[in-house]
């Protein structure tokens, strides 16, 4: 071979092996030299199998002799690899390579051409690649597994705002399965927010700029009817030109978190208006208990004791949530107790309305705490024999329903009407006019009898009669 040609081999980036007819080296390159070793001038004139041994028998040697016979080509990979032709990177590592093992020259002296290239890098390239593809498709798994997990609506609209995505909470959320939104517009799964928030789907599509922390309120096929309401962000999905392609929808349901706010107020509400009559109730305890007082120590236990009355009907009204009834039987037992005893023997009740409301609660208490110290000291209460009868019922006057509470005194004194009102009378009537109500008193020969009436709105449910 010229020198020219020998040149040209060796500028080559494949390895080149010619082999005569008897398997000797003929031609052995510069990038042979470099990968396995081997000089140039070791390798030429050399058999095949003295440069490689393994090469005896492999599936190199088979080729080799297909194609200096028939003149058949192959391409040798992998199982070549440190195997039979045992070549190396210039860092040190195997190299990989592919081997193309063609047939030569004339019929009377073939040679068999061996071209050896390196796929060291296209590997490595390749296996990159893959653990990249592996790591992204963990990565989208993640994703997936997040997306349709979180515990808040997630949705992808196009253009159309047709379902390109939703996840499973929102799917919940609407009442419709997952397949049944993909493809479809919004507006045929929600159609009740179609005029709140398709201006909003169009805003971001046109401007590009996300629309966050808007509330929505309306009904969806989950529960048909009933009124709910969600805080929705809309964002943009942009395309690799900048363009947006797609909507992105967050949905939070907030229905329970505005209910709880709501109840919040009312508590806050019914808190400062208890607060504010159970002030306004004091100051006029004090004020009527000193103008009936005929000592300190009078006036004090005196006071005291309405005080307690009030307590009484503040403990129930702490048991009983805001804005809730208090029950009238149990509140006239309590309020009673310590006047007739724990068998109640004394107190007959029979009571057609059920409960009071917490406003007229704690009034009712005071007036019936009222009528029993009376009753302890002048009253049927005052002797062994004496009773009280005690009913609640819903009457109509002069057009209207009341709900009216009798205390009847049976079996006591006789007694007779005082000449002058007393703070007993005074307060009872205070109670009633404070809510709208009236009271009516007699004092019979069998004992007082007094009507306390209240609009049926201090009544928080009736039972019969």
């Amino acid at each position: 071979m010229t020198t020219a040609a020998a040149g040209i081999l060796d500028a080559l980036d494949v390895g080149v092996v010619l082999l005569d007819n008897g398997w000797r080296v003929r031609q052995w390159n510069a990038w042979m030299a470099r990968a396995a070793g081997v000089p140039v001038h070791a390798a030429v004139g050399q058999a095949i199998g003295a440069v490689f041994p393994s090469i005896t028998g492999s599936a190199l040697g088979g080729a080799i002799g297909e194609a200096l016979g028939s003149g058949a080509s192959s391409m040798l990979s992998d199982t070549l690899h440190g195997q039979v032709l045992p070549l190396h990177c210039a860092d040190g590592r195997a190299l990989l390579h592919n081997v193309l093992v063609s047939r030569v020259g004339g019929e009377g002296a073939p040679c068999c051409l061996i071209q050896v290239q390196d796929v060291t890098a296209r590997r490595d390239a390749e296996a990159a690649l893959r653990r990249s593809e592996e790591r992204a498709r963990a990565r989208l798994a993640e994703v997936e597994a997040l997306y349709d997990a979180a515990p808040i609506g997630l949705g992808l609209f196009d253009q159309d705002l047709r379902f390109l995505r939703v996840n499973e909470m929102l799917a919940d959320i609407n009442g419709a399965p997952r397949e049944e939104h993909v493809g479809r517009c919004a507006w045929e799964i929600v159609p009740d927010l179609r005029e709140l928030a398709e201006p909003l789907f169009r805003g971001v599509f046109e401007t590009g700029e996300p629309i966050l922390g808007i509330e929505l309120s309306g009904t969806t096929r989950k529960l048909p009817g009933v009124v709910r309401t969600w805080v929705e962000d809309y964002y943009p999905l942009r395309g690799a030109h900048g363009e947006v392609i797609a909507v992105g929808a967050i949905v939070r349901e907030i229905t329970e978190q505005k209910r709880l706010e709501a109840r919040e107020r009312l508590l806050t509400h019914e808190l400062q208006h208890r607060l504010k009559n159970t002030f306004a109730m004091i100051k006029a305890l004090a004020s009527q208990t000193a103008r009936g007082a005929t000592s300190l120590p009078d006036y004090l236990d005196r006071f005291g004791e309405r005080i307690r009355a009030l307590a009484v009907a503040q403990d129930l009204l702490v048991r009983c949530p805001a804005g809730d009834a208090v029950s009238l039987p149990e509140l006239a037992h309590v309020a009673l107790a310590p006047f007739v005893g724990s068998d109640g023997a004394r107190l007959s009740i029979q009571l057609g309305v059920e409960t009071v409301s917490a406003d007229a609660a704690s009034d009712l208490a005071l007036a019936l705490h009222e009528l029993a110290t009376n009753a302890t000291k002048y009253g049927a209460l005052s002797e062994h024999g004496g009773r009280v009868r005690l009913t609640a019922c819903v009457e109509e006057w002069t057009g209207r329903p009341e709900m009216c509470l009798e205390w009847r005194e049976e079996d006591g004194p006789s007694v007779q009407q005082p000449d002058r009102q007393g703070f007993g009378s005074r307060l009872l009537r205070m109670i009633a006019e404070r809510h709208g109500g009236r009271v009516d008193l007699e004092w019979q020969e069998t004992g007082l009898v007094c009507r306390i009436c209240l609009p049926t709105s201090a009544a928080s449910a009736v039972s019969g009669s």
